[in-house]
């Protein structure tokens, strides 16, 4: 008579499986969130289109072109009667100090316009 030896065959448990599918859904979120934040670097939300102009009749005295969303310090105050225009696609928050404090301040939508005397502009996105 032979004899044949065996190996016990190991029986088969969820844990290997689920490893594999926990493996796979790291490997998706990882690419969804990858995916996200190429998006967001994309994204055209993070600078308005078109001009703020900050000036008398006479003519312009500060132009911001395609202004970053945030706060922008205009070098000091305008004297009253100083007009602000928003010629971008976003609405612009102006204030009467720098670094956007002071009081009052008036938001200006797209295309919109006010005579103020301006510190700051804030950029909504």
């Amino acid at each position: 008579m032979e004899t044949v030896e065996t190996t016990p065959t190991q029986p088969r448990t969820t844990t290997g499986r689920s490893s594999t599918w926990r493996r796979a859904a790291r490997v998706a979120v990882v690419g969804v969130l990858a995916g996200a934040a190429v998006g967001l670097a994309a994204s055209p939300g993070l600078a308005a289109t078109g001009r703020v102009v900050i000036g008398s009749p006479a003519g312009p005295n500060a132009i911001l072109v395609n202004p970053a969303a945030g706060c922008h310090d205009i070098n000091g105050t305008f004297p009253p009667g100083t007009t602000v225009r928003n010629q971008t696609d976003a609405t612009i928050v102006v204030y009467t100090g720098g670094f956007c404090t002071g009081f009052p301040s008036i938001a200006l939508p797209p295309g919109d316009s006010t005579v103020f005397s301006p510190g700051s502009i804030r950029v909504l996105s």
